[in-house]
């Protein structure tokens, strides 16, 4: 057992948990019992939640579901106290109140008891404050800061369908060890609107997002980090500790033609990786003298990789705005456009022009294909 007035992480993520046992909807959960949540309110990195809760689960005070999140669409991994998990920590929380507890309140430093603090602030407050505690001390009147999230650079996302796939092998790569997720995609496959989804659901992280362009250069980037780092952290000096943030997310989008200087930019983002995690939205075709990582970055699982091809047939069905297209003439359409969201936007328009401009379709063959658009059953 640990010390009077030290908590294992794993009772601690079981008294978080436990708050919300008996005020959870059966149709909705909170995001405080996502792995994200926990690992905010817990103060541990998020890739260390499943290790904190593996024995939670294998005791059979703690299951694992997917489920509805509020704020969420997409159902998600949540951890939920068992009725087992209920007692236990009833009965963990008993010997918690008399425990002593280094306690800060009101700017000054104190000793308290637990049954002093239930006392004082309730017990679900208390149970939050002392699940919540951080190098030892209960702080009873500190507010958790919202998130910092700058997304000025981010495009906004005006159309999206399916990739369900895709986000979750996303959320698989913000729970594993893995510092760096590299999206790949050619020019109008929509990496940078997968992201941009993708980040609506990560409410609980600070988030930088940098839309790169061709004359994007280090002295640029940089500072852009650093500077963002230190509205999260005050004492982040410099890029590596920018990289050691937990709960950090930073997007690098568009990443194609850029200088040498960027690519070494990028390296020492690979080889100083840390707490925070990095997506690089980056085009398939981009020339190998820019590539910044190496197989070996892959094979030790720093870097992952996602190539994401065209829509599936239902998300294409949709884009295009016609329920009941004729199933020929769709597969027609994807076969000649490989599902590409951009073109089946413009073919959904009518836009003759932008697909002329933008595709590599003869005007017989665009016209054939918003003549295909338009077949119904």
């Amino acid at each position: 057992m640990p010390e009077d007035g030290q908590l294992s992480v794993n009772d601690r993520v079981l008294l978080h948990l436990f708050r919300f046992a008996t005020d959870v909807p059966p149709e909705e959960y909170p995001p405080e019992s996502t792995q994200a949540g926990i690992a905010i309110a817990v103060g541990i990195s998020r890739t260390h939640v499943p290790r904190a809760v593996k024995g939670l689960v294998k005791d059979g005070l703690v299951s694992e579901i997917t489920a509805r999140v509020r704020g969420h669409e997409r159902r998600m991994n949540v951890y939920v106290v068992t009725a087992e998990g209920i007692a236990a920590s009833e009965r963990r929380w008993q010997e918690v109140l008399e425990f002593q507890f280094n306690v800060f309140s009101e700017g000054a430093p104190s000793k308290m008891h637990g049954k002093e603090i239930e006392k004082l602030i309730g017990k679900k407050r208390a149970v939050a404050a002392v699940s919540q505690m951080r190098d030892g001390v209960v702080r009873l009147d500190e507010t958790r800061r919202a998130p910092f999230r700058d997304l000025r650079e981010a495009p906004p996302l005006e159309h999206f369908y399916g990739r369900e796939a895709e986000l979750r092998s996303m959320d698989a790569f913000m729970d594993s060890d893995a510092k760096m997720l590299i999206v790949l995609g050619n020019k109008g496959y929509g990496t940078t609107a997968l992201t941009r989804k993708f980040i609506e659901s990560q409410d609980e992280e600070d988030v930088l997002w940098v839309s790169l362009k061709p004359n994007s250069s280090a002295k640029d980037l940089e500072p852009k980090l650093i500077e963002f780092g230190r509205k999260v952290k005050k004492q982040a000096e410099g890029l590596k500790d920018v990289l050691a943030i937990e709960n950090l997310v930073i997007v690098l989008d568009d990443y194609y033609t850029v200088t040498e200087d960027v690519v070494e930019f990028f390296t020492r983002l690979v080889e100083n990786s840390g707490g925070a995690k990095i997506i690089v939205n980056a085009r398939q075709e981009t020339p190998a003298y820019n590539r910044f990582y190496q197989r070996k970055h892959v094979e030790a699982g720093i870097v992952s990789e996602l190539a994401i091809k065209g829509l599936d047939d239902i998300s294409a069905k949709r884009l295009l705005g016609n329920d009941k297209i004729e199933k020929d003439a769709l597969r027609r359409i994807i076969m000649i456009t490989h599902a590409q969201p951009s073109v089946l936007r413009m073919l959904k328009e009518n836009d003759f022009n932008g697909l002329k401009e933008s595709a590599v379709f003869t005007p017989e063959e665009i016209r054939y294909l918003l003549f295909l658009k338009d077949k119904c059953t």
